[in-house]
């Protein structure tokens, strides 16, 4: 397969995947390569032609084929037996994926793409090789990436939009100089957008050229596909403009738009009060406090899940169940009041008004240590001693982790 080199085409080389999650529901039909469509279509000012390139079963190629309104002007569907599902417990948790990948021929489902400008996305259910003027590459497996360089591909100009786990996997070094080293020199990128999630990104070019990218803080907080719209906004504006950072700039703003309200929406002027810029350059070093109850299985699976998404930040966390556990009152409490007194901020289970936890939340009021509140179901009369002492209360876990990442960082 070809595709024109009329200088409006992007070609979009992607996933079209079924997205599960739990909590909050979502059920929808996206995956990288739809989503970027959706995402470049939604913001593009001449509206180029977007051809898009993308493996799908039978179901998923007749609902491309009649999408009402249609985000892209050219449809290639290489046929397989199922498209790909993930499930997600929640945002924040790895998905499960079916099929799994690991049962996946890939060698058998292969094609091929061309043009000026291509957004190539890599695939869970075969492989894609391009050709093309200016190309966009991202991995899209922090397990399993795969280098460009072995994707039989050819880019007058590549640039690498990648997340530092699949960076730090393909370079075999966690040194960002080393990184950059390697994306350059062997894989003969021109630009690499390095994405360190709650930090924002680095964007650097093989001249020796280097800029932060301010992560945005949001109101809510949605990541299932950021890193689809990041790397299909960040596509558009260097195909366009020819400037990374700035292309970053953007990508990194209209990302956290996409976040904040789930939709594609995007909000064009940057003084949207729910959102703010913030320089994170390094991750925090202080400790967070996990104050929460433990008795049944349902709460300590919520406080395993809070505890694993804190550490997967580089956060320092004290979790009582993990740390100390059960035990008597005179062996537990003081130690668990001694991590309180070291701990930066609280990040506090609130459903069920646990007495402990209570205490814990108290006890942080009064040192001046900050607290983050994660609470679904209770009453604002319930938790008004903790409104009234300036807590930060969300009802979303994914929105509160984020929060409690940014407040430590803040702090700091």
């Amino acid at each position: 397969m070809s595709g024109s080199n009329h200088s409006h085409m992007i070609t979009v080389v992607g996933g079209t995947y079924d997205e599960h999650c739990f909590e909050p529901y979502w059920k929808e039909r996206f995956g990288s390569g739809l989503r970027a469509c959706w995402a470049i279509n939604a913001i593009s000012s001449s509206k180029e032609e977007i051809e898009f390139y993308t493996f799908a079963d039978k179901d998923t190629a007749a609902y491309l084929r009649m999408l009402p309104p249609v985000p892209f002007s050219k449809l290639h569907t290489a046929t397989i037996e199922k498209s790909i599902q993930f499930y997600y417990d929640h945002p924040l948790i790895s998905p499960r994926i079916y099929p799994r990948p690991d049962t996946i021929n890939k060698a058998a489902n292969t094609m091929q793409a061309e043009g000026n400008n291509v957004l190539l996305y890599g695939f869970l259910e075969g492989s894609a090789s391009v050709k093309g003027g200016k190309v966009v590459y991202d991995p899209q497996s922090p397990v399993m990436p795969i280098a460009f360089s072995k994707t039989n591909s050819n880019a007058e100009e590549l640039a690498y939009v990648i997340n530092i786990r699949e960076a730090t996997r393909l370079a075999g070094t966690n040194v960002i100089a080393d990184i950059k080293k390697y994306f350059f020199t062997e894989e003969k990128a021109k630009v690499l957008v390095l994405k360190m999630g709650a930090k924002g990104a680095i964007v650097a070019t093989h001249d020796g050229t280097e800029n932060i990218i301010p992560v945005y803080k949001t109101d809510n907080v949605w990541p299932i596909g950021s890193g689809d719209i990041f790397a299909a906004i960040f596509a558009y504006h260097w195909f366009n403009t020819g400037n990374p950072i700035k292309a970053a700039e953007e990508a990194s703003w209209q990302t956290a738009s996409y976040c904040n309200s789930k939709d594609f929406q995007f909000s064009q002027i940057k003084s949207n009060p729910e959102i703010q810029p913030s320089i994170i350059k390094e991750y925090p070093s202080g400790q967070v406090y996990l104050a929460g109850p433990f008795f049944t299985f349902a709460e300590r699976w919520l406080i395993n899940e809070i505890r694993k998404t804190l550490l997967d930040m580089n956060l320092k966390v004290f979790s009582p169940w993990h740390d100390v556990g059960h035990g008597v009152a005179n062996d537990v409490v003081p130690k668990d009041l001694e991590a309180l007194e070291n701990s930066a901020i609280v990040f506090a289970v609130l459903d069920g008004l646990d007495s402990g936890t209570l205490f814990e939340i108290g006890y942080a009021v009064k040192k001046g240590i900050p607290i983050i509140g994660y609470v679904e179901n209770e009453s604002s009369e319930s938790v008004k001693m903790l409104e009234g002492t300036q807590c930060m209360l969300e009802k979303d876990l994914t929105t509160s982790v984020y929060k409690c990442f940014w407040k430590l960082a803040e702090d700091e």
